[in-house]
């Protein structure tokens, strides 16, 4: 009986913003290899909105105290590479993994005061990323080495990491 009068009330939450920011300088060398492809960014912030499919904020007049909004950002997109850097007659082989990293903020819609940020930064084993590098594929490529579908997995291992730890906040 008492049980009912110690639950919390578990608030609403409602989709804010999905961003995707431009990577800098290796996410340039890696678009050189999507040539013919769309946009890696565009694809991920369309399944950005698939994976949290909330409802919209709703008018300020129908929002409750305990309401909740939710923004999420990829901050970083990198898809993987390998390259040499060359210093006189000396090549350097540079490889760099797969990686997504996604920043989120939980707010109280009434207040617009940030109740928890979260970081998720999430990247491919070494061993699943060098198999991948050194098959048939990607030694005879004309793409990526990571294509669309597996950033997208990429993403979806990346937001399941984030829920889980919005999910232990609000709990």
């Amino acid at each position: 009986m008492f049980d009912r009068w110690l639950k919390k009330e578990k608030p609403n939450i409602y989709l804010g913003n999905l961003a995707v920011t431009s990577e800098g300088y290796l996410a340039k060398i890696e678009n050189v290899w999507r040539i013919g492809e769309p946009l890696l960014e565009d694809h991920l912030r369309a399944k950005l909105k698939d994976i949290f499919c909330l409802d919209p904020i709703p008018l300020q007049r129908d929002i409750q105290s305990s309401d909740l909004g939710l923004d999420v950002v990829i901050v970083t997109v990198r898809g993987g590479e390998m390259g040499a850097l060359g210093i006189d007659s000396v090549l350097i082989p540079v490889i760099w993994r797969p990686r997504i990293k996604l920043v989120s903020r939980l707010y109280n819609l009434k207040t617009d005061q940030t109740m928890k940020s979260f970081q998720v930064s999430h990247s491919v084993t070494w061993q699943t990323y060098m198999g991948q590098l050194f098959s048939f594929k990607s030694l005879c490529r004309s793409s990526s080495i990571y294509d669309s579908e597996q950033m997208e997995d990429l993403l979806c291992q990346a937001c399941l990491i984030l829920l889980k730890k919005m999910r232990d906040f609000i709990q």
